[in-house]
């Protein structure tokens, strides 16, 4: 009976966990939006322009983290003890900085900014509360991706899954009772919902503080507690870069977002009901991205450069066999989920077209996750961020102008431009692990 490697065994043993938490994570903003749409369609588009920079913040955010779970993962592969937490301390320093600078910008800029997404009059007195604490309270969502990173740094992703889980079940109580009120109390609509948010967050956050006291390799101490100037310019200089190619990604999205929704209602719609549904493989690849970067980290760390390719190679395979299986059945039973989102046989028969082209992009956009991860855990965030301005910008925005706007040939050119922006930057990829020496030391 055929038995996986240790080293395959292990990178499952990281990324289901973080596959999970990554779902819950989704569910977070699914709960809102189940509990908002009663509310009316003005509750559901302030929810919409808001969560646009949400989740613009929230990828800086992860990127960040990126520098730490790389720091911290090759001290914990030392066993370096105090070098991993100072990488902790440090990492938890420089999030807290960045959401508190986004913090301040979406609140003091909160007109501006909902003015930039078309919300003016009704729409933005409706939308400014709301817009207000939930990107308000961006340090504790800063800090709170920086301490699930740590975790996920040493391999434990299991206790950030738990943590989520407890999380949404918290948030879907209060949402429920902060936006519709029981007995005497009779809520307080789109306001309620942006409380039971931030208890969620601060909820969650406690949680995950709490547990690391529990473990030696991340619990701070007071005498861990010291800025480095060279430390902390080391790690930012890592992870800029990290955070540009998170932002070029979403600037690109915009743009092409914008021409598709040029090309008419239904097609508009065909793509948010297919980028809905890929989320699925998506979050997969992402939970082998993360477990490429613990695992990868740590033998960098301990000196196993045998292993460091061993577990490149096979969180490559896992994310590509898993992503590809979730997408065909996707394809097949398409008829039959599109019908959960419309009725219009012009869209469910376009849908069947994007899913199927979307099969033959997943092993590249496996490759594209789980390298990004890997060369950044070999220490370079550079050449990533330089491969996703490349092909987010010259092949998939420009491909969708040219090809699917300019010359109409519709949506199925969208997604083959995704899919050509997915498989040069996987050649890109191989191109560096072959001809370069891909770990590095860290500052």
């Amino acid at each position: 009976m055929f038995q996986l490697p240790q080293q395959a065994r292990r990178i499952l043993n990281i990324a289901i966990p973080a596959i999970g938490e990554a779902y819950l994570q989704n569910l977070l903003g699914v709960a809102d939006s189940f509990f908002i749409a009663k509310m009316g369609l003005l509750a559901i588009d302030a929810v919409g322009v808001t969560n646009v920079y949400s989740m613009t913040y929230i990828g800086v955010f992860t990127a960040i983290s990126a520098a730490l779970s790389v720091y911290l993962s090759r001290a914990y592969g030392a066993k370096d003890i105090g070098r991993g937490r100072s990488a902790v301390w440090h990492g938890f320093l420089i999030a807290f900085l960045v959401g508190l600078v986004a913090s301040l910008v979406s609140v003091l800029g909160a007109g501006p900014l909902l003015h930039i997404m078309g919300a003016y009059g009704e729409l933005e007195n409706a939308a400014y509360s709301y817009f207000c604490v939930v990107l308000g309270i961006s340090p504790l969502i800063a800090l709170f991706t920086a301490q699930s990173a740590s975790f996920r740094a040493i391999g434990d992703t299991r206790t950030p899954l738990r943590v989520g889980l407890e999380m949404n079940i918290l948030h879907v109580v209060l949402d429920s009772f902060l936006i519709f009120g029981a007995g005497s109390f009779h809520g307080l609509g789109l306001s309620g919902a942006a409380i039971a948010m931030v208890a969620a967050r601060t909820y969650a956050l406690a949680r995950l503080w709490l547990k690391s006291r529990k473990i030696e390799a991340i619990s701070l101490s007071k005498r861990d507690l010291k800025v480095s100037a060279s430390y902390s310019w080391n790690m930012t200089k890592f992870a800029v870069p990290a955070a540009l190619e998170r932002l070029s990604m979403r600037l690109g999205q915009v743009v092409y977002f914008g021409l598709i929704v040029r090309m008419g209602v239904d097609v508009y719609a065909t793509h948010n009901i297919a980028g809905t549904i890929t989320t699925f493989g998506f979050t997969i690849g992402s939970g082998f991205a993360t477990a490429a970067t613990a695992a990868i980290g740590q033998a960098i760390g301990s000196g196993d450069e045998e292993n460091v390719r061993t577990y490149r190679r096979w969180s490559y395979i896992l994310s590509a066999v898993s992503m590809t299986s979730v997408a065909i059945l996707l394809c097949v039973f398409s008829p039959w989920i599109g019908l959960l989102f419309t009725r219009d046989s012009n869209v469910l028969h376009l849908l069947l077209t994007i899913l199927a082209i979307d099969i033959i992009s997943q092993p590249f956009l496996a490759a594209v996750l789980v390298d990004t991860s890997a060369i950044q855990a070999g220490g370079n965030t550079k050449f990533p961020m330089i491969a996703t301005m490349i092909g987010i910008w010259g092949v998939r925005t420009l491909g969708v102008y040219i090809f699917a706007w300019y010359l109409d040939f519709g949506l199925p050119a969208v997604w083959i431009s995704i899919a050509l922006d997915n498989a040069l930057r996987a050649l890109l990829f191989l191109w560096y692990r072959r001809t370069r020496n891909w770990v590095r030391k860290l500052a």
